[in-house]
């Protein structure tokens, strides 16, 4: 998917290349992102880009706009968003405008490459199966699997002259479950942090922290499970006063023992962590830690966990209690557990 999009945008890019047209469509927003920061680049290369948008232009307008020259460029990329607004009869218009740049001459029309982009059209559209007949590119937005997430994160590190540990990225991947754009955000944070030259391992996640204390709630979460209690409520202290939301803290550590619980179930007691991994969908580093936390507590105990956080969240959701003394008290509360 986000091969093909930069497949586009160098073709877009290279002034002697043939007329190109692609278009993007799906509702998973990253690849959108991924676009626009394409776009952003061809600026930088001094292209021309246009762009328009078919809630305010009807498809006459827009092919007379972009049939003339541009002011600034002999030449210009065009980018049309939301063409799913266009009835039929205007996009067979458009079919035509086509396939009268496409049999032009490289490099000499006006127009040299056509985006279009549109999270709302369905996959049915007569614009998607044209355009696919037509063998111009077709990108449906999808979410991203952690294996691509964590490949492009390298490739991020390493175009920043930063080294990364494969552990920190498998763990950022885990933590934020492949979502690229927050995970970006963070590699480029510490990036900035250690320098080019540097090495981001996990003292510096720890040091900056993910997600304005995300990393610091999946360690709290870890503390809880390894039955390191005073870790835990330091931990606890340190996310309450960066205002981590106290049922954000709740959702994670119920979610740390629902692994943990499926871990020491029958079904998966005797499983290898290689096996473990595959069914709880969680990297395999992750699938060993949970192996030797789950042997802490027996399956009452973890039932007893989740009446420990059912009540936690009704009494931070009723507002009884100071939030501090609510999770303090879960924390407690599953320190006696056996």
């Amino acid at each position: 998917m986000l091969n093909t999009l930069e497949q586009a945008l160098r073709q877009a890019a290279d002034i002697n290349a043939p007329f190109g047209c692609c278009l993007l469509y799906g509702e998973e927003r990253y690849p959108y992102e991924f676009l626009q920061r394409g776009f952003a680049h061809l600026l930088k290369l001094a292209h021309t880009l246009e762009v328009y948008d078919a809630a305010t232009v009807s498809l006459t307008e827009f092919l007379v706009s972009v049939s003339a020259a541009s002011l600034f460029a002999q030449q210009k990329i065009v980018h049309l968003k939301n063409p799913h607004l266009y009835q039929k009869k205007d996009l067979e218009k458009l079919f035509v405008w086509l396939k009268k740049q496409s049999v032009a001459d490289s490099g000499s029309g006006i127009v040299t490459y056509l985006f279009m982009s549109s999270i709302k059209l369905d996959g049915r559209s007569i614009l998607v199966s044209r355009l696919k007949k037509m063998a111009f590119q077709v990108v449906k937005s999808a979410k991203l699997k952690p294996f691509e997430v964590a490949g492009r994160l390298k490739k991020r590190a390493q175009a920043a002259q930063v080294a990364i540990d494969d552990r920190v990225i498998d763990s950022l991947v885990h933590l934020h479950e492949a979502n690229l754009t927050m995970l970006e955000q963070e590699l480029e944070k510490m990036v900035l942090f250690v320098a080019p030259g540097g090495r981001i391992d996990q003292k510096v996640v720890d040091q900056l922290g993910v997600d304005g204390g995300g990393g610091n709630v999946f360690t709290f979460g870890d503390a809880l499970s390894e039955g390191r209690f005073v870790d835990a409520l330091l931990i606890l202290d340190i996310l309450l006063r960066a205002r981590t939301e106290a049922l954000l803290i709740i959702a994670m550590i119920a979610r740390q023992f629902r692994l943990l619980s499926r871990t020491a179930s029958a079904e998966h007691v005797r499983s290898s962590a290689a096996d473990l991994a595959k069914s709880l969908k969680v990297p395999p580093f992750v699938a060993k830690k949970l192996v030797r936390q789950a042997r802490r507590l027996s399956l009452s105990g973890y039932i007893e966990v989740f009446n420990i956080l059912h009540r936690a969240d009704i009494a931070l959701k009723s507002s009884r209690l100071p939030k501090k003394i609510v999770l303090e008290g879960v924390v407690l509360q599953i320190a006696n557990l056996r």
